[in-house]
């Protein structure tokens, strides 16, 4: 069977290379540098050893308080893994996405918040991410894909399908929330923390900052010319959505949260703030992520969790001055094993609880 598939993906790539050098006009040497500059940078992800990460993002850490369901359901010809966490009497359900370089657990204290506060949750791994399938995670249109096909697996599941519906997203799963309003019009409220405005013109936008080690061939091997080419391969007409035409294609309410020090994603370039003039509906609630919480992941969490986890940051700083090397893995796991995991996680519950309102008004 491996034989077969990397006999498959040879005449695969072969293919595409032939389709790229024909629409760019770009010969194959320059093209073969460019592709394995972008295939390498969306690499698969997969799950961190549980002993080494701090807080609840974690199943293990909430199972017995938080039970739920695993399933598959299909995105193209992968299966991506998914979990259905039940709420008895549900006012609805909310679809959380992940961001990258993270999966769908690293989301659960904002998952077991919709829980508890009345609502059904539906959240996956993407492709090429933690348990669901892909040898990678293909580009930054991927979540928009596999958002489009869950809720389409939600619409055909009748279990599923009688929730009012609403989104949830962080950053890469921002921009799928707000983005897929142009395709499914089932949606009553969207809420997206640090998200971009288009996976499409992302990493142009982004030049060396989102290329990282291949950042010194970026001008001679990651041309225009080709970027634009191969994503329109990878995912044909996605790459012509994205969050504002999304919003504007809606009239439900739309939570739009950002950290006005967000590194990852430019609050004055890439966010869907930075786009706010585009934006001609009155339904979209703006929240701006100020002081600790104005960065691409502490705007998630409360004044105190930022707090907390700087200082175990600096503790473990501290240790490996103290034993002037890195932790051994046991080492490692006892440090992790006293930190305080819920306060660590804690949700910024002014913004949540803002997101909450707006779902609850919309029903």
């Amino acid at each position: 069977m491996g034989n077969k598939d990397s006999g498959e993906r040879l005449i695969n790539d072969a293919k595409t290379l032939a389709k790229l050098a024909l629409r760019t006009g770009l010969q194959i040497g320059t093209i073969l540098g460019a592709k394995a500059a972008y295939d390498a940078f969306f690499k698969r992800y997969e799950k961190r050893d549980i002993n080494t990460v701090f807080g609840e993002f974690d199943y293990s850490r909430v199972a017995e308080r938080l039970p739920r369901t695993t399933f598959f359901f299909p995105s193209g010809r992968w299966k991506l893994q998914g979990y259905f966490y039940p709420c008895k009497g549900a006012k609805g359900m909310v679809v959380v996405c992940h961001g990258m370089h993270a999966g769908a657990d690293d989301y659960i204290p904002f998952i077991e918040f919709f829980v508890r506060n009345g609502y059904a949750v539906f959240t996956y791994d993407c492709q090429g991410t933690y348990a669901s399938e892909g040898d990678s995670t293909v580009g930054m249109c991927t979540p928009l894909v596999n958002l489009d096909h869950a809720l389409t697996y939600i619409k055909n599941n009748k279990q599923l399908s009688q929730y009012p519906l609403f989104l949830f997203g962080h950053s890469w799963g921002g921009y799928a929330a707000t983005s897929v309003l142009s395709i499914h019009k089932n949606i009553r409220g969207c809420s997206a923390v640090a998200p971009f405005n288009s996976g499409y013109t992302l990493l142009a936008e982004k030049g060396e900052q989102y290329t990282g080690p291949f950042s010194d061939v970026l001008k001679i091997d990651f041309p225009k010319e080709f970027l634009n080419a191969y994503q329109t391969l990878l995912f044909g007409n996605y790459t012509k959505l994205d969050a504002v035409k999304g919003i504007n294609s809606t009239n439900i309410p739309v939570y739009i949260a950002h950290g006005n020090r967000d590194f990852v994603i430019s609050f004055g370039h890439q966010s869907v703030i930075s786009h706010r003039n585009e934006i001609r509906k009155k339904n979209v609630t703006y929240y701006i992520g100020t002081d600790s919480l104005a960065g691409h992941n502490t705007i998630l969490h409360s004044p105190r969790a930022v707090e907390y986890q700087e200082k175990v940051e600096k503790d473990l700083k501290r240790l490996k001055k103290e034993y002037d090397r890195d932790l051994t893995q046991q080492e490692l796991t006892e440090f992790c094993n006293g930190v305080d995991h819920a306060l660590y996680s804690e949700v910024n519950f002014e913004m949540m609880r803002e997101i909450l309102n707006m779902f609850n008004k919309a029903l």
